[in-house]
């Protein structure tokens, strides 16, 4: 099972989200941005979805300070699109576990991640 911890503005549609394209594959917790990055090193969740109005800036500078930048990646920012399989693939072959977005792109953006996730194991 691949543990998935979710913050920031409409946590709940994140997590609504996850579980509705996670083909239960996917075990979710609900949280805060800072309990989500100590959570992640201590290896009790391998992944980060986080949602703010600009995708780049609540949604994920907890988790850029506390596990690093190199682990943390925006992939929707706001007035953008979802980004695709092979952007999100490149992303997790690098290392990065952390993901922002914009609020206004959860939904066109968690089915992705998911999908990539589930490819790239």
């Amino acid at each position: 099972m691949i543990r998935i911890g979710v913050a920031g503005l409409k946590k709940d549609l994140t997590e609504k989200t996850i579980i509705e394209n996670g083909n239960g594959n996917f075990e979710v917790l609900v949280t805060t941005d800072m309990d989500a990055a100590k959570k992640i090193k201590k290896g009790e969740l391998d992944y980060y979805f986080g949602a703010c109005n600009s995708g780049g800036g609540a949604a994920i500078s907890i988790l850029i300070g506390m596990i690093g930048y190199g682990k943390c990646s925006t992939v929707a920012k706001a007035g953008g699109s979802a980004p695709d399989k092979d952007q999100i693939k490149k992303l997790l072959a690098e290392g990065k576990v952390a993901f922002g977005m914009s609020v206004e792109n959860i939904e066109k953006t968690v089915p992705v991640l998911l999908e990539s996730i589930l490819e790239s194991k």
